[in-house]
């Protein structure tokens, strides 16, 4: 019949039967410990309640044996820490949100004019290049259809051509300032649809 060891709580300041309690069991519940937690968190679980007991060992009083107290108190630490995880990945599962969404709103053209002048400041410069590359026959026709809102026969009338020309040089200009300035693209109301 095999000897049970039983385990007792060393007395405070008593290093030699302390050791002797820590070589015993501490790897059966860091193992027990690894069943919750991974293998470094499951070691720093079992090595803080060794910390404790050497600090607290004086305050301790066991109604169970030595050894079933540690393991519950694996076990409750394991749980704490889950628990404490839980919250933690929670609170900056929250932050990332709060950070998005005022990250976000920092860049919504929308919401913050700073932003907008900005946008709208490089939008004016690049369809300003975008039109000054265009032919300058298509960008007269262009300039006077959008900027100037004349209608068709009216350009026809002012630059001496048919209307299909004038039309024909619109599609054109179009097409050109879509591809220029596809970035913008996103704009609802933006004049680049036929």
């Amino acid at each position: 019949m095999p000897s049970t060891i039983t385990y007792t709580l060393p007395a405070k300041g008593d290093k030699k039967a302390f050791d002797k309690l820590f070589i015993a069991l501490y790897p059966r519940l860091t193992a027990y410990a690894g069943l919750f937690l991974e293998r470094e968190a499951a070691e720093d679980v079992v090595q803080e309640l060794f910390a404790y007991l050497w600090e607290n060992s004086e305050k301790l009083t066991i109604h169970t044996s030595t050894e079933a107290y540690l393991f519950k108190a694996v076990y409750q630490r394991c749980l704490n820490q889950i628990k404490h995880r839980k919250v933690k990945d929670a609170y900056h599962r929250q932050i990332e949100e709060r950070l998005s969404a005022l990250e976000q709103q920092a860049f919504d053209t929308d919401a913050n004019e700073s932003v907008r002048k900005l946008f709208m400041s490089d939008l004016k410069h690049d369809m300003r290049q975008a039109i000054d590359e265009l032919p300058e026959r298509c960008r007269e026709v262009f300039m006077l259809s959008y900027i100037y809102q004349l209608k068709n026969k009216e350009i026809a009338e002012v630059l001496d051509i048919s209307v299909n020309t004038v039309e024909n040089h619109i599609a054109g200009a179009l097409k050109a300032l879509r591809t220029k300035l596809k970035k913008y693209m996103f704009l609802s109301g933006l004049f680049l649809t036929v």
